[in-house]
């Protein structure tokens, strides 16, 4: 599976579509053309096969090329010196990259009918590579062209050769840089957190990547992890950290964690606890769950709730930087930007539910 998987990141790059013509840039030195050209052209059909649909462009074209000079070897080709032979393809394979623009609208737009963000990325790669290529081997045509002005000329001072390995340099630079910025890239996204998209009912339909969302906002909602600490009758908030996408700097629980794709809840609430004070050996109470909304972020949130009695257990927790509020203090403060949104939402059901329980119990004994 793992071989498997390697191939399958390696045949993503659509440089590799090039190849075909480096070989035949080879070739066409030292064989004759009919088996230069066939053997690109039996390249390009493999290697068209072998990748993603939408990551064969370069494939395609290098297929039309090779065709149109397969023929040619039976007729132009045998009058023509190795170095002229590969003038032609380049002008061949160029025309056809540009054509290929001109018709990318169109290709964009069967793709966006898709609604389908991987082909979106498959084309990109491979609408990059072609661009490139277009741009590098065009300057290599004007070289060539400037190579025949000074034909026979005193003043020339390079052979037809060092032509080629020009353009065999430019073709393996792109190669190199795509497949460098594809690592690049892999590396990024494997380090990345990638957040599940889920509807109000808690079902996943799809993942993204937590810094794409952020610049997104509220496009796709993701399910939040929340820890209410409350010590005899006492709410534990502290500040929220800077980075906090929603309301940095506000008082809110020290508890709180974005679940991962393909994650649990309850993992979740694990890693939160364990993020702040070290282990997570306290009492746990699943709460409350609701949707949250506002022009910044959309959460489904789930709300646990977490009751300690007993001092020594609340002193292991070891949790610094904020301070316990009695519901006077907080309900003193509500409304004046102090505290986060979702925890001015949560406290009236905490109110009303935990905290009164515990002054049930306190007026009882």
């Amino acid at each position: 599976m793992g071989y498997f998987s390697n191939m399958q990141k390696v045949l993503r790059n659509p440089a590799l579509g090039l190849m075909s013509m480096f070989i035949f840039s080879i070739l066409v030195l030292y064989t004759d053309p009919r088996i230069a050209t066939g053997a690109s052209l039996v390249l390009s059909i493999t290697g068209s096969i072998a990748v993603k649909k939408y990551s064969r462009l370069i494939y395609d074209i290098s297929i039309i090329t090779f065709a149109i000079a397969f023929i040619f070897s039976f007729t132009v080709f045998p009058k023509l010196a190795s170095f002229n032979r590969l003038a032609v393809v380049e002008i061949i394979f160029v025309i056809s990259l540009i054509a290929m623009r001109f018709s990318r609208g169109k290709i964009i737009t069967q793709i966006a009918k898709r609604r389908n963000p991987m082909l979106k990325n498959y084309l990109k790669e491979s609408l990059r590579v072609a661009f490139q290529t277009q741009y590098a081997l065009s300057i290599h045509l004007l070289l060539v062209l400037a190579f025949y002005l000074f034909d026979g000329a005193e003043i020339r001072f390079v052979s037809g050769t060092a032509m080629v390995v020009v353009c065999q340099i430019l073709l393996l630079m792109i190669m190199i840089m795509e497949t460098v910025r594809l690592y690049i890239l892999d590396k990024k996204l494997y380090q990345e957190e990638w957040l599940p998209v889920v509807t109000e009912k808690g079902d996943v339909t799809g993942r993204v990547a937590k810094s794409i969302t952020k610049d997104l906002k509220n496009r796709f909602m993701h399910p939040v992890v929340r820890l209410a600490l409350i010590y005899k009758g006492r709410i534990y908030l502290q500040e929220r950290d800077s980075d906090r996408l929603l309301n940095p700097g506000r008082l809110d629980y020290p508890f709180e964690k974005y679940m991962q794709f393909n994650d649990k809840v309850n993992e979740t609430l694990s890693d939160s606890i364990r993020k702040e004070c070290g282990g997570n050996d306290i009492p746990l109470r699943f709460l409350l769950k609701y949707t949250f909304e506002n022009e910044i972020t959309k959460r489904l949130v789930f709300l646990y709730v977490s009751t300690i009695d007993d001092e020594a257990t609340f002193n292991t927790l070891g949790i610094q930087g904020g301070k316990l509020w009695t519901a006077s203090q907080i309900e003193d403060n509500m409304g004046t930007e102090i505290f986060s949104e979702c925890f001015e939402l949560e406290y009236e059901y905490l109110k009303n539910t935990v905290l009164l329980a515990h002054q049930f119990l306190n007026n009882s004994n």
